[in-house]
């Protein structure tokens, strides 16, 4: 890991503990998707944490009340997990340091709530905020936020334990952070560089989190095919999309383990945790093929037998005949594909370098060896033209005929830090951060409400063409499979174990339903 510096004011007040706080799952209140994931990023910090030797609280805002769903109506939103007031219960009073993440600006208007009633609750404790909202716009966060001490920029793990060393002794000296200095002024040091050796960072500290709750409750990022634990073979992404915001986080070093030391966590986890599948949750897990190749030798070799998914989205180019087969040889059972736009100009235009036609070869490939597919598309860019997005329609008409499982559309969000987010700035479509600004970022996952970015079309004509092309694309999978009718009903109302996403959400739509109404009649 990057160095980190070692404290320099003996006088300073010592951090001895420090508590980790993630907080709920936020959605919009018609959301069709809100995935409650086990906390990777929670336990690889109280990971490093107690390698460095301090004392750890982790707080895991959604594992620890997950079949818990409450409506609030400041922001308007819908809450997986813990209340604020159950959250502050589980801070312990000894502790010196607390730190809150914040991976989604969707979920800001919460978070800031949160933080709010614990610098309430706790006014001497210093309070922290880390993740890609924080990564994004760290100084307008200090700025609007008093109750916020510093912002931690890019992957956490060296960078907590140099915050907890140095917070008060010499906030200066520890880089990659954004702080806010005695006499007010906001001050940021020197990026903290990239961890290149990722086999250097402790394993997750899963036994300090409630992950019992995911993999005995089907809960996941993808697909449920049993007790699904999550994994990071890499770090980062190469390629530079116009509307992500990860350059920002991670940069554009994109960092791989060796697979034998994957490999290696997975048996560990099978013996451990007695699990039936692998989620990775890598931002671009496959980029190299003799990676991928190699990891599917060591699985076959191993005979672990379990699945194992890519439900965040990959890369086609490495994705060949010869690929896919070995994929399917060790039992990948879903294998998300992230092309965004049916429209070669578009992806000009959010510097997605890919090749449609390329892609769809690579997806017939897959389909052929067996394998479930998604893939992910987006609608409503700045740019974008009611040519752009019908093209985006029939390229899902192709995917559907080809026998592709999933095929969502989203609605385009301008998250901070990426450059459309930029230009929606300069252009004044954004002109301020407020509160109405991180409202509009609910609507992706929820059919109800619409982006207000395209330039071209209104937010109900995006709307119309998101629902229409989502229906024609499961209309025509049904119909051209019927055999998939019955699959889906008896993986919705009798298994429960799912093999596409959208059966998936089915299955997270009826338990939030009765959860709701279980709640409501407390």
């Amino acid at each position: 890991m990057p160095s980190i510096s070692e404290p320099t004011n003996s006088t300073a007040p010592k951090i001895n503990h420090i508590t980790l706080v993630r907080p709920p799952v936020i959605s919009s209140l018609n959301s069709f998707s809100a995935p409650a994931t086990a906390p990777l990023a929670l336990a690889y910090l109280s990971a490093s944490l107690l390698e460095a030797g301090f004392e750890v609280t982790p707080i895991d805002g959604v594992g620890e009340a997950i079949e818990q769903i409450l409506v609030y109506e400041d922001p308007v939103c819908r809450v997986r997990g813990l209340k604020i007031s159950e959250i502050l219960e589980r801070i312990p009073k000894k502790t010196s340091l607390i730190a809150v993440s914040c991976m989604f600006s969707q979920e800001w208007l919460f978070v800031r709530k949160i933080i709010s009633a614990i610098k309430e609750e706790f006014p001497d404790i210093p309070v922290i905020l880390g993740g890609e909202h924080a990564t994004a716009i760290p100084v307008k966060v200090l700025e609007t936020t008093p109750e916020i001490e510093l912002c931690a920029i890019g992957e956490g793990e060296s960078a907590i334990v140099d915050i907890a060393r140095n917070f008060f002794a010499t906030p200066e000296k520890v880089a990659g952070i954004v702080y806010r200095a005695p006499d007010g002024t906001i001050v940021q040091t020197p990026r903290r560089p990239r961890i290149e050796d990722l086999e250097s960072i402790p394993r997750p500290a899963w036994d300090l989190l409630p992950l019992e709750a995911y993999l005995g409750g089907g809960y996941g990022h993808g697909i449920n095919d049993g007790r699904s634990m999550p994994i990071l073979a890499t770090r980062g992404c190469p390629f530079q999309c116009a509307f992500c915001s990860s350059k920002e986080m991670w940069t554009q070093r994109y960092h791989a383990r060796d697979p034998r030391d994957v490999v290696d966590e997975i048996e560990g986890y099978v013996g451990k945790y007695k699990i039936d599948t692998v989620e990775f949750f890598d931002l671009t897990a496959v980029v190299k093929k003799d990676w991928i190749m190699e990891f599917g030798r060591l699985l076959k070799e191993r005979k672990l037998n379990i699945s194992w998914s890519l439900p965040s989205g990959t890369r086609s180019e490495a994705l060949d005949e010869e690929v896919t087969k070995l994929m399917a040889e060790t039992n990948c059972k879903y294998l998300v594909y992230a092309a965004e736009s049916g429209s070669p100009k578009m992806l000009e235009y959010i510097k997605k370098k890919i090749k449609l036609d390329r892609m769809l070869g690579s997806m017939r490939s897959a389909k052929r060896n067996g394998l479930s597919l998604r893939c992910n598309l987006i609608a409503g860019f700045p740019k974008e033209t009611r040519w752009d997005t019908l093209q985006t329609i029939w390229f899902q008409m192709k995917l559907a005929i080809i026998g592709v499982d999933d095929a969502p559309i989203y609605l385009f969000s301008p998250y901070p830090g990426s450059d459309l987010f930029r230009y929606l700035q300069e252009t004044g479509r954004i002109p301020e951060l407020d509160d109405d600004y991180y409202r509009t970022l609910l609507c992706q996952m929820d059919l109800t409400k619409s982006s207000t970015y395209c330039e071209n079309m209104g937010p109900r004509e995006l709307v119309f063409y998101r629902v229409t092309g989502m229906c024609l694309f499961y209309g025509l999978s049904y119909l051209l499979r019927p055999a998939r009718i019955f699959r889906s009903l008896k993986n919705i109302f009798v298994t429960k174990r799912t093999a596409t996403v959208f059966e998936q959400r089915l299955v997270e739509l009826l338990k939030t339903v009765g959860q709701i109404r279980k709640n409501q009649a407390r």
